[in-house]
């Protein structure tokens, strides 16, 4: 009876992988809490702005919220014709006042500020911290939610089950560690089922607006039960992929020109995750290059550019099924990349049209190929394909909207006078290489 019900659960997740609907493109990441210039909000080599935002900013007291920053970066959005993203980041202070449970730990990250200091962290089944949890996300709804401007929001697997410590400090004074897993009663199942149900709570309140939720592991889920690294993020993920199809998306936070390694991906890895679930990913650059490229390759790519390592880390996320990649403003602004980020960008929305069911990704393919002409166009586009083969034609621009369709039998002679200028992607059902990219002049 279990393997039945498996086979149907992953039955249910194949046919539903192309339905995440989102959208695609390069993001702006900039510093949380800092304004996003207007210049980076007209980057044409862009598709939008990662909002990042403190929730103890947000909401400097229980119930008080300052929605200044998110509204100034939402009107620059509208008026240079942006996406956002909005994703809230660390806890508030006030939380232990109020009576949430809280752990002392020691930073063992090198490179956080903090690393070597003793640090506090919210035990995320905590009641308390649930109960203020579900009341900012509420609050935050009821400000954004069905804005077209916002197209994610990244939350639940962050807020849930990103970075427990494998010890904690019984004792600050004498720094007594103890296993987390043993002092707090950590269970990944009841965890789990937590995080599905804020992932409704969440659906419930933005019931437009798809998730990205953070696929992590727990670095001493094998110690504390014999179960995978993965285990937690596995629980969630599926649960969220079956019940949310349309809007339940993964995303990670350490893409690089190295990372992950594609040809070793181990199935108890959350890249394993990401790798099973193609079209319904996106992810955030480890670093960015400026800073030396070296920091992102640690695999030896050569030649060691600025431009080579970024590109690796765009292709590593393409190879994944990513159709969305936030990357360091830093990197965004530098001149001599901006080809890199522009590629970038197209290639992303074209991973995001394949991936897109209403443009039949699961229809029988040929293996011929087509080409376009002259490009960039003007007045007229040419489409020369096999004759044999009656075909659909599909014209989108950038932002994956469709502007015109219809079926022939031959090579045949566009009429594009009618499309304004700018980035369109030409798509021929059926193809094995469906989509070429033009632009109208």
């Amino acid at each position: 009876m279990r393997l039945f019900l498996t086979l149907i659960s992953l039955f249910v997740v194949l046919d539903t992988q192309a339905q995440f609907i989102g959208h695609n493109g390069v993001y702006f990441l900039g510093t949380a809490n800092m304004p996003i210039s207007t210049t980076s909000f007209n980057d044409p080599n862009i598709s939008g702005v990662v909002v990042r935002f403190r929730w103890n900013d947000l909401e400097p007291s229980p119930g008080n919220f300052n929605w200044a920053f998110i509204d100034g970066e939402i009107a620059k959005a509208v008026t240079y014709n942006k996406k956002i993203s909005l994703q809230p980041l660390g806890i508030p202070n006030w939380l232990g006042s109020i009576g949430a449970q809280q752990y002392y730990t020691i930073q063992d990250n090198p490179s956080s500020p903090n690393f070597g200091q003793i640090t506090t962290g919210v035990i995320p089944w905590d009641s308390v911290y649930v109960s203020r949890f579900k009341i900012f996300l509420q609050n935050l709804a009821i400000k954004y939610a069905g804005n077209p401007v916002v197209t994610y929001v990244n939350v639940i697997g962050v807020n849930f089950s990103r970075n427990l410590p494998d010890t904690v400090l019984t004792d600050t004074v004498t720094i007594t560690k103890q296993a987390f897993w043993s002092v707090y009663n950590y269970n990944a199942d009841s965890l789990g089922a937590l995080i599905n149900e804020m992932t409704d709570y969440y659906m419930s309140v933005f019931p437009s607006t798809p998730l990205w939720c953070s696929v992590d592991y727990v670095t001493f889920q094998p110690n504390a039960s014999g179960q995978a690294r993965n285990y937690l993020a596995s629980i969630y993920c599926n649960y969220g992929i079956i019940n949310y199809p349309d809007r339940f998306g993964l995303f990670r936070e350490d893409v690089s020109g190295c990372n992950p390694n594609l040809s070793n991906i181990a199935n108890t890895s959350h890249w394993y995750l990401m790798q099973q679930n193609h079209c319904r990913t996106g992810a955030q650059m480890l670093w960015s290059v400026q800073d030396g490229p070296s920091r992102m390759n640690q695999c030896g790519i050569l030649p060691n550019t600025k431009a080579m390592v970024l590109d690796s880390a765009v292709n590593n996320g393409l190879a994944l099924g990513m159709r969305y990649l936030e990357i360091y403003g830093s990197d965004i602004t530098d001149t001599s990349l901006a080809s890199t980020i522009q590629q970038a960008n197209n290639d992303l929305i074209a991973k995001g049209l394949l991936c897109n069911s209403s443009t039949g990704l699961n229809e029988p393919i040929s293996e011929n190929t087509f080409s376009i002409y002259p490009n960039p166009a003007r007045e007229y586009l040419t489409i020369n394909f096999d004759p044999n083969q009656k075909t659909q034609i599909q014209i989108f621009n950038s932002m994956g909207m469709l502007f015109k369709e219809f079926s022939v039998t031959t090579s045949t002679q566009l009429d594009i006078s009618d499309l304004p200028n700018g980035l369109f992607f030409v798509r021929l059902k059926n193809y094995s290489q469906p989509i070429k990219k033009f632009m109208k002049q």
